[in-house]
């Protein structure tokens, strides 16, 4: 009975160790994008990149006359 409890709470400790690591990992992927957003909002070439790509689909798309 006393292995059977040590097996459990070994089997419990590695699952909520794992979970940390996830959790962790996960938090440091949002951070990560967090920061990356955060430096392309600030970008001042931004507006005009993107208002260029937004030209150049319409443009694309007048040109191939595809209609939504």
């Amino acid at each position: 009975m006393l292995c059977v409890s040590i097996v459990f709470v070994l089997g419990y400790w590695a699952y909520l160790d794992t979970q940390n690591k996830r959790h962790q990992e996960l938090m440091r992927i949002i951070q990560e994008a967090e920061k990356n957003l955060q430096t392309i909002e600030r970008n001042p070439n931004r507006v005009s990149h993107s208002n260029l790509a937004s030209y150049n689909l319409q443009k694309y798309i007048s040109d191939k006359k595809v209609f939504f």
